[in-house]
């Protein structure tokens, strides 16, 4: 069970860019409205996926799936070429705290 918990949670962080992705179909049906005006279709579609993913990176549930995904593709690549756990740990900390850091520039300069 315990090598089983990073690959559910692997495929849970891939949950909101489906949520995106149907929030983006049903605004194409539904409609899009922001401000004054509602648009359908396919820049109903366009709209609704670039909204949902501005809102879903200012709280920032992307950017965390995004660096648990790259992480854990780090280390299952590292495993596969038998790297020592030490340089593991080194490595994904250097490129959670890149992308923490990206993360937070971004957010500040917003």
């Amino acid at each position: 069970m315990k090598n089983k918990i990073p690959k559910i949670i692997l495929i849970l962080s891939f949950a909101p860019y489906v949520f995106v992705l149907l929030y983006g179909v049903c605004s194409a049906f539904f409609g899009f409205g922001f401000i004054f005006v509602t648009s359908y279709g396919f820049n109903a579609f366009t709209n609704g996926i670039i909204f949902m993913t501005l809102l879903l990176c200012y709280y920032p549930v992307i950017p965390i799936c995004l660096i648990y995904q790259l992480v854990y593709l780090a280390v299952f690549v590292m495993k596969k070429r038998n790297v020592s756990k030490q340089k593991i740990w080194l490595i994904s900390g250097i490129i959670a705290v890149i992308l923490a850091l990206i993360t937070v520039l971004i957010y500040c300069n917003s």
